[in-house]
């Protein structure tokens, strides 16, 4: 792909981890609690193929209960959550870090993507993390990405951010793995790429829209074209 790129927009559940087993275990206990309906995993993983707040919402329908759901949903994740890092994308993290401005896009809670990203030892090859607790809407994320250029200052895997990379020109991309995000970046203007070991088939992820969709981890740096530097697992 030729086209330049201003900054990579990673996903986290079933992108850079592995989520189906650790998401539905917490989901469980919240569907017991409030006795939702959703009582089986085909049943949890299909409200990912929209915007899974939006699916809370329509499975509660009131708005009371919804809060409460969500609210019991977050603090299970914050201290539950704690699934594994996909084999390899720790060292593709690494890489394109030193290439492209880095940041996470996720419906999980702030506690539980610090606590993974802090553990995986790749917290601060991102510059920005908009988790499910801040913004519940991706592609309301995604757009306000697109008009502050300010977030194009990333990190290179230190504390500090990059002042150099303030001037990177082109496109936002999202690295995800379900249809419901490759929909929300496409509606609110960036590219979508999709990855084959999560939560959606190659086929879904093209169907939604997703420009490419990597079979491996290693594949995204031949795709964005980033030096494999530092590709050894730590």
């Amino acid at each position: 792909m030729t086209v330049s790129l201003r900054m990579i927009l990673f996903d986290l559940d079933g992108t850079l981890v592995q989520t189906r087993e650790a998401s539905w275990l917490v989901f469980e206990q919240v569907n017991r609690r409030f006795d939702l309906g959703v009582n089986s995993p085909e049943q949890f993983y299909a409200l990912s193929e929209s915007n899974l707040f939006k699916a809370l919402g329509d499975v509660c329908n009131d708005a009371h209960l919804e809060q409460e759901v969500r609210s019991y949903f977050f603090e299970l994740l914050r201290e539950q959550y704690r699934p594994s890092v996909i084999p390899g994308m720790r060292g593709v993290v690494r890489s394109l870090a030193r290439r492209y401005p880095l940041a996470v896009l996720s419906s999980n809670a702030m506690d539980a993507i610090r606590h993974v990203l802090l553990g995986a030892g790749i917290a601060e090859c991102f510059g920005h993390v908009f988790s499910g607790d801040v913004e519940p809407d991706k592609a309301d994320t995604i757009q306000r990405i697109l008009e502050d250029p300010s977030y194009g200052l990333g990190r290179r895997g230190t504390p500090s951010y990059d002042e150099r990379s303030g001037h990177l020109a082109g496109d936002v991309v999202l690295v995800t793995d379900t249809v419901g995000d490759v929909s929300a970046a496409m509606s609110a203007g960036s590219r979508a790429v999709g990855v084959a070991w999560g939560m959606h088939t190659p086929a879904q992820l093209t169907a939604a829209g997703a420009e490419f969709v990597a079979v491996w981890p290693e594949e995204l740096l031949t795709y964005f074209r980033a030096p494999a530097q530092g590709i050894a697992e730590r």
